[in-house]
C-alpha cells in the first residue's frame, strides 16, 4: 500500500515494499515534484543515457517520509552551508538533509571517470580549518545542518589546518558535531608527532569514496587517536625484549605483491601497533623507535592531475 506521503506519485514504473506494503522505492516515467524544506525537487523520470545510472528514482521511509531523491538534472540545493548543486540528494527521517552528491553519474564502458570528473566542477568551501576550492563527491550532514563529512574527487588535494598542523588532504575529512575535525586522509606521507615519537601518517589502502573512515584520527580535544604508516616501529621493553613491527605484504590485484600499512592506536597511556589490536604496549615501560619506510611505491611522483598510482 501507498502511503500518505506518496499516494500522489505519477508514473511508477516498478517499485518495491517493505513487509508491510508500504512504498519503500519507486522508478518513475512521468513528472513528479516533491516538496522538501530545501525545495521543491523533480526525481529521475526520463530514458536512460550513456550516464544515468538505472536506480530507483526515489526511496521512502516506512513512515512515508522521503529517504533520497535521485534528481531528473542537476538541481541547485540550498543548504545549510550554501546553495550547491546536486543530483542525488538523501534525507533524515525529520526531513532535513542527510547527504547530497553534485553528480550521480554511471562509471561504465560507455562513461568513464574521466568524462564524469569534466562535469564536476571547483566548489567553495570555508571552515574554521581552513578555505579552498575543490571538486567533491558528496557531503554528509548532521541532523542539524551542520557538515558530517566531505568526500573530495578523484586526485583532488586540499590544505587544512589539523590538531596535527597544516596537512595536505586527499579523499576527504570527517567532523565531530561542534565542527572539530575528527579524522583526515594525507594526500602523501605527513610527519605526526606522537607519544611514541614522530611517525610519517600515509594509508595506501584508504578508502576512496568514503570520508568517514580516515586513518588519522583525533578525538574532540584534538588529541590523535591513531594513523597508518610504512614506518618501521622498534619497540623495547624494560625487561630488554625486543620487538621490530614491519609493514606486511599481501597478494595484490594488479601485483604479485602489495604492502600493507602498520596501524597504530593511541588509548590512555598505552599503544597497539600492528594488525593485532589486542596486543598493547605501556608508553611509559617501553623505549620507541621510528625509521622512515620506504614510500617510493605510494607516492611516486609530484604531479597528480592525471595519475591514479597515490590512491
Amino acid at each position: 500500500m501507498l502511503t500518505v506521503e506518496t499516494s500522489g506519485l505519477k508514473g511508477i514504473t516498478s517499485f518495491t515494499t517493505y513487509d508491510g506494503g508500504e512504498l519503500k522505492d519507486c522508478k518513475l516515467k512521468e513528472y513528479n515534484l516533491i516538496h522538501t524544506k530545501y525545495g521543491d525537487l523533480v526525481p529521475q523520470y526520463g530514458g536512460p543515457g550513456f550516464r544515468k545510472k538505472q536506480l530507483a528514482a526515489s526511496s521512502f521511509y516506512k513512515s512515508g517520509k522521503i529517504k533520497s531523491i535521485s534528481l531528473e538534472q542537476q538541481t541547485e540545493i540550498s543548504t545549510p552551508i550554501g546553495i550547491l548543486p546536486a543530483e542525488l540528494v538523501t534525507f533524515f527521517e525529520d526531513g532535513s538533509i542527510n547527504s547530497l552528491f553534485p553528480l550521480n553519474g554511471q562509471i561504465s564502458g560507455f562513461w568513464s571517470e574521466e568524462e564524469e570528473g569534466k562535469l564536476a566542477q571547483k566548489l567553495h568551501f570555508s571552515f574554521p580549518f581552513g578555505d579552498f576550492c575543490a571538486k567533491i563527491i558528496g557531503l554528509r550532514f548532521y541532523p542539524d545542518g551542520r557538515v558530517r563529512s566531505l568526500i573530495l574527487w578523484p586526485n583532488e588535494r586540499i590544505i587544512i589546518d589539523t590538531p596535527a598542523g597544516k596537512m595536505p588532504v586527499r579523499i576527504g575529512f570527517k567532523l565531530f558535531e561542534d565542527g572539530s575535525i575528527e579524522s583526515v586522509e594525507p594526500a602523501e606521507p605527513f610527519l605526526i608527532k606522537t607519544p611514541i615519537g614522530s611517525i610519517n601518517a600515509y594509508d595506501t589502502d584508504a578508502l576512496g569514496i568514503d570520508a568517514d573512515k580516515n586513518s588519522v584520527r583525533f578525538d574532540e580535544k584534538g588529541k590523535l587517536t591513531s594513523l597508518c604508516t610504512f614506518d618501521i616501529i622498534t619497540v623495547r621493553k624494560k625487561s630488554g625484549e625486543k620487538e621490530i613491527i614491519f609493514p606486511t605484504l599481501r597478494q595484490g590485484l594488479t601485483t604479485e605483491f602489495e604492502t600493507v600499512p602498520i596501524k597504530v592506536i593511541f588509548d590512555d597511556g598505552t599503544v597497539s601497533i600492528g594488525n593485532d589490536t589486542k596486543v598493547f604496549y605501556k608508553i611509559a615501560e617501553c623505549t620507541f623507535l621510528i625509521m622512515r619506510g620506504n614510500y617510493m611505491k605510494t607516492k611516486s611522483c609530484d604531479n597528480c592531475s592525471g595519475c591514479n598510482s597515490c590512491i
